[in-house]
């Protein structure tokens, strides 16, 4: 079961690297084209395509960026960044840029080479065309989509593809309610394992840990924030509550991180635990500031969540979720579930009830 969940995560994330890197390469050559009016550089490549035409000759090339870029994607993540300075890594993208832009200059001239010939090194300085200004213009322009391919699927990353497409359409300048499920997440113990390990080293911790919350993606969850130690995962009602995917993300997660168990142990001397709290309600959704904008849910349903999960130290439990949660999972009776009580929260005028969620006995 943990290398499905780990397999899911890889394939969630290299699939939606692909299918954006596809669409947006597809688009920007196709848009190259027709501004420009130059169809020297879309031609059948390697001669892979039976028939030779503009447009297949576009899919083709996308087809390779887009390929060459969730490659590239699948590199500068985990230790190869941790292991390079920033600097040295951002000068390797860059030239890598242009060496692919001149790849393309040159495969565009020479599109009868075979794949044996290709081997060959000398080829390259051989029979790569003279640089002249169309060369320069497509350098530049693909030099340049590059960066604005990067500074999308940061925006798609940093606020997800809902809110980005609810941005462009003007519908977020007004707050919006939704009901939505929401999940805070936290590390047990954060503050003596920091003062155990020293920032650095903790800092490497968060970024594991947080890199094995990503199978939350698997159950529907949206990651809204990342909070020191901890963070706030977001549902739609519907998303959540489907199959209870909201408590399997939690316990999901756990045992991946149990799985990962001998890897924590050897490179911090632990393995990490965490807390949650669970519960649904309204939330507004609006756009928030005016120099640096920002997509923010706002509401009590937010701050009764945090403190639910505040009383897990207290009543020694992984999980407690709301009533109303409790109510409005279908198939709640699939876990080990009983009732804490009606709480009285910080800052809560009236109690909250609450239970605590097991996985089931086997």
């Amino acid at each position: 079961m943990f290398s499905v969940e780990k397999i899911k995560i890889w394939f969630s994330i290299f699939f939606r690297s692909y299918l954006y890197h596809q669409i947006f390469w597809l688009l920007a050559l196709a848009g190259y084209a027709f501004f420009t009016q130059d169809e020297r550089l879309f031609v059948n490549y390697l001669n892979l395509l039976e028939k030779n035409d503009i447009y297949g000759n576009t899919v083709l090339l996308s087809f390779f960026a887009a390929s060459f870029f969730t490659f590239l994607d699948a590199i500068f993540i985990g230790w190869v960044v941790r292991k390079l300075p920033i600097r040295i890594i951002a000068f390797f993208r860059h030239v890598l840029y242009v060496l692919l832009a001149l790849l393309i200059i040159f495969l565009s001239a020479n599109q009868n080479l075979t794949f044996e010939e290709l081997r060959d090194y000398d080829i390259y300085f051989d029979r790569m065309p003279e640089l002249g200004i169309r060369s320069l213009r497509f350098t530049l322009w693909f030099y340049h989509s590059c960066i604005f391919s990067t500074l999308i699927r940061g925006i798609l990353r940093k606020i997800g593809l809902s809110n980005v497409l609810q941005w462009l359409m003007g519908t977020l300048n007004k707050p919006q309610v939704e009901k939505r499920i929401f999940m805070f997440v936290d590390m047990r113990s954060s503050v003596t394992i920091a003062e155990k390990l020293q920032h650095k080293k903790f800092s490497y911790l968060v970024q594991d840990v947080f890199n094995d919350l990503a199978v939350v993606e698997n159950y529907g969850g949206a990651i809204y924030q990342y909070l020191g130690d901890g963070a706030i995962i977001s549902w739609s009602l519907k998303k959540g509550i489907r199959n209870n995917n909201c408590l399997k993300a939690f316990f999901a997660f756990q045992k991946v991180i149990k799985r990962n168990r001998f890897w924590y142990n050897k490179r911090y001397g632990l393995v990490p635990e965490f807390k949650a709290g669970l519960h649904v309600g309204d939330i507004m959704v609006l756009q928030v500031g005016r120099l640096k904008r920002d997509i923010s849910y706002n509401g009590d349903t937010l701050n009764t969540t945090a403190r639910i999960e505040s009383m897990c130290n207290e009543y020694k439990q992984d999980l407690l979720i709301s009533g109303i949660l409790y109510e409005s999972l279908p198939h709640i009776k699939k876990f080990n579930t009983k009732e804490v009580g009606n709480l009285k929260l910080k800052g809560k005028s009236r109690g909250v009830q609450v239970y605590k969620v097991k996985l089931p006995n086997k």
